[in-house]
């Protein structure tokens, strides 16, 4: 061993000797590192961990969600209470077979680094017809649509072949529906224009009637579109010989206001006060009475009465 290696070595025996002698009361310095990988949400990491994720956005300086991309290391901040003392033990012993090894030095500090070979998620497994065009929005991020789509950020990056969390407005990508009902997937589909011909059903059939009236004639025609008894799409439920009487009276034509809009904006979203209704008539106006007559009815809101 050379002399300069030997003054090394002593050096640090006296260093360490000197820190232990200044600070034998200190711990050590502890940090759990989470590497993302494909598939992972902030969400549920947060969740995993028992955190908001505010705070896991504040202990890494996140404010986008959409910056966070693979192979980025999150800090997991660590809760000083006993119980969550005892979780993160538990956390660092899962890397060695028993606890006893574990051994830290004072004042050093320590990061252990989870989940670095977390598998790519198989996108082979979803059909193509369950597979969708989407064209990226204005404020659009891989979380928000991992969330809407009931999917993870990893199968969308894998889906579009993409190495980074970057959307560009009106890009393309391709997003999977198979997660979802076929309640969510009529709303991730629809387009602006069968929006609008479904607002003009709600003005034709129920201006004038509560909001949540007005509501309950959109999901009316949701129910229809998604049940086998039915045609498949808004236009041909909607014009439909004789079922609606705004078509036949020319009041599907007029242009429908805000709140039809709403109405109809909220019950593709999943919301239905009719509980799965498929037909809904006013018993004051109906000529149909004797049709209605036989069926159960669900509920009763304004003048409409609601029936399977």
């Amino acid at each position: 061993m050379t002399n300069t290696k030997i003054f090394i070595k002593n050096f640090l025996i006296l260093a360490a000797i000197f820190i232990f002698s200044t600070a034998v009361n200190a711990a050590p310095s502890l940090s759990l590192i989470y590497v993302i990988q494909q598939g992972d949400t902030l969400s549920e990491i947060a969740a995993d961990y028992d955190l908001e994720i505010e705070q896991l956005k504040a202990a890494n300086k996140i404010s986008n969600l959409a910056d966070i991309k693979m192979g980025d290391e999150l800090v997991i901040p660590q809760k000083l209470d006993n119980k969550n003392q005892e979780k993160h033990e538990k956390l660092f012993s899962d890397f060695k077979t028993r606890k006893e090894e574990l051994s830290f030095s004072i004042n050093t500090h320590y990061a252990a680094r989870i989940n670095p070979g977390h598998q790519v998620p198989n996108i082979d497994k979803i059909p193509e017809d369950e597979i969708i065009n989407y064209y990226v929005g204005p404020g659009d991020t891989l979380y928000d649509l991992a969330r809407d789509f009931s999917t993870t950020i990893g199968t969308i990056l894998a889906l579009n072949n993409k190495k980074n969390s970057i959307l560009r407005r009106g890009e393309k990508i391709l997003l999977p529906v198979n997660n979802l009902t076929d309640h969510q997937i009529l709303n991730q589909r629809v387009s602006k224009q069968e929006l609008e011909l479904l607002a003009r059903a709600v003005n034709g059939e129920a201006r004038g009637e509560p909001y949540i009236g007005q509501v309950a004639v959109a999901a009316v025609i949701i129910n229809r579109v998604l049940s086998p008894q039915f045609p498949n799409n808004f236009a041909q439920v909607i014009y439909q010989a004789g079922q609606f009487s705004a078509v036949s009276d020319g009041q599907i034509n007029l242009r429908p206001n805000q709140t039809a809009f709403r109405a109809a904006r909220e019950a593709l979203n999943g919301s239905d006060p009719t509980n799965g209704a498929l037909y809904f008539y006013n018993p004051k106006t109906a000529t149909r009475v004797s049709f209605f007559e036989g069926r159960r009815v669900i509920t009763k809101i304004g003048d409409h009465v609601f029936v399977e």
